[in-house]
């Protein structure tokens, strides 16, 4: 071998590793060549040796005529397969190296075949799982031993899977056809309604005109927004509260201390603080989808949610604050985050400034609302 078959490298034919780039080259002939040669030795016929006469009766040619004749000069090379580089040379030795396992072929087929009973029965695998797992991996077994067995029978389609799926095309057929049919109707009774009331049409083409303009968000809006995620990043982040080890924030506090109080037998005080740590993660949520609407009552439903959300932060941290505490199961809340907190942190005092300026925001929004409209109709 004159050249290296995975660099080019040229060789003086006794190296058995490729000096440039390391590739066994010894190896590459002993596995590639002689399969090639022993091949070519299976696989001679006719034509074959009619190429070798061909080439051998070229060689004899004087040298004169092959200098004269520049395709005789071509025919004289004996034709060869090109050199593999070893990328190549590897994935043509794995493809030859493994074959095809006569029962996989046969699941295969059997699952082409029969697809809608193995649909149905993967399906009804699913619906045991959900309700028992042993059960489930039971049956899930047995179907793939079922399944290995029909691999070894050379079997077609069986006429249950046949039945079964001209069963399903029929039945969802008049489901489809069912819902096609009403939705003509509709659309003739559209029309004739259309064509009975011509004002509604324009009232409704006037409608579908102002929706589709682009909504333009105010800055006292956009504020809004601002100050709602501000909201949900502090119940999150900082500081919320103080406990004699470490520093928690107000959403893992509130988690911890409801866990606590279910452990101990006390479910209601625990109702609470899932419901107030619910309120303080919807409530600016809530906030912001109902600043987004362009109806008036939207934005006062949201001015509501923050007013909501202010008072439930006010009343808590001032009942934190308190020194003494009660015998109901509000008391019994406050008292177990008291006992689990030693002071309120900077992310507290912060949320409850953040929530009432949101408050205020949403009040100005509502009432730059109504000038708007008020202009608009002058």
């Amino acid at each position: 071998m004159k050249n290296c078959p995975n660099c080019g490298f040229s060789l003086s034919g006794q190296e058995k590793f490729c000096p440039n780039c390391g590739f066994n080259v010894e190896k590459y002939c002993q596995d590639y060549l002689n399969k090639q040669a022993a091949d070519l030795e299976k696989t001679k016929t006719v034509d074959n040796l009619q190429k070798i006469v061909n080439t051998e009766q070229t060689a004899v040619k004087p040298e004169t005529e092959i200098e004269a004749n520049p395709e005789a000069k071509k025919e004289t090379k004996l034709e060869s397969k090109p050199e593999l580089s070893r990328s190549a040379y590897r994935k043509e030795s794995k493809t030859n190296s493994v074959e095809n396992n006569p029962i996989v072929e046969g699941i295969i087929k059997w699952l082409r075949d029969n697809t809608t009973i193995a649909f149905l029965v993967a399906v009804g695998l699913l619906i045991v799982m959900s309700f028992s797992r042993p059960l489930g991996w039971i049956l899930f077994v047995l179907a793939m031993g079922c399944l290995v067995l029909a691999g070894h029978k050379a079997g077609g389609q069986y006429p249950a899977d046949r039945n079964l799926t001209d069963w399903l095309k029929e039945k969802f057929s008049k489901v489809f056809n069912a819902f096609d049919s009403k939705e003509d109707e509709l659309e003739e009774k559209n029309e004739e309604f259309i064509e009975a009331h011509p004002q509604v049409e324009k009232q409704v083409e006037e409608v579908k005109e102002k929706v589709k303009k682009p909504h333009k968000f105010t800055v006292v809006q956009l504020s809004i927004y601002l100050t709602s995620a501000i909201t949900l990043i502090l119940l999150f982040m900082g500081t919320g509260f103080v406990t004699s080890k470490t520093k928690l924030t107000v959403a893992s506090v509130f988690f911890e201390v409801a866990n606590k109080q279910i452990s101990a037998g006390n479910f209601v005080p625990a109702l609470i603080l899932y419901l107030t740590l619910a309120i303080l993660l919807l409530m600016p949520i809530f906030i912001m989808l109902a600043v987004s609407q362009k109806q008036t009552w939207d934005n006062v439903k949201g001015a509501l949610y923050s007013v909501f959300e202010s008072g439930v932060l006010i009343y808590l941290f001032y009942r934190l604050s308190q020194a003494t505490a009660t015998d109901s199961y509000m008391g019994q809340a406050v008292s177990s985050l008291k006992n689990y907190a030693v002071a309120i942190g900077v992310s507290g005092y912060l949320l409850i400034m953040v929530s009432i300026l949101t408050t205020i925001l949403t009040i100005v929004n509502i009432v730059q609302q109504l000038q708007n409209k008020q202009d608009y109709v002058e």
